[in-house]
């Protein structure tokens, strides 16, 4: 004779462990979408983020002088007349960019913390599945 252990599970610990379940895939989904989103919109070579960050602190920099030298500004000198014919027109881009790729982030980070939040809070399985955890279908 056996013994079926499942019968010793409370129903209340089936729910728990179901209700763990549905958090941690939704959580793996959220993270998915959140990196395809962020994807989508940067560019994924080795040190390209600090590429453009040092592209911004020059254009800050350029901006911010009065009588700019273009000689002390190797990566406004380096794009010159590829993206823009002048320091000034190409910093003014750069800094567009930057200020852009901010109010981006900003709204997937607000919407990857806010549904971080709700699935903490969830008490039900239904509860976890009402969760967004696609930032492109809620942001616009």
């Amino acid at each position: 004779m056996s013994i079926d252990w499942s019968k010793t599970i409370t129903a209340d610990a089936r729910a728990a462990t179901a209700l763990a379940a549905a958090k941690a895939e939704a959580r793996v989904t959220l993270a998915a979408a959140v990196t395809a989103a962020r994807a989508a919109l940067i560019t994924d070579l080795p040190g390209q983020s600090m590429i453009y960050l040092a592209k911004e602190a020059e254009a800050r920099a350029w901006i911010a002088d009065p009588e700019p030298d273009l000689a002390a500004y190797p990566l406004l000198s380096a794009e010159l007349g590829i993206t823009a014919p002048d320091a000034a027109s190409l910093a003014q881009i750069w800094l567009n960019l930057a200020t852009l790729w901010r109010s981006a982030a900003a709204d997937l980070e607000a919407f990857r913390l806010a549904a971080c939040a709700a699935l903490d809070a969830a008490t039900s399985v239904a509860e976890v599945e009402a969760v967004q955890v696609d930032p492109g279908k809620a942001i616009t």
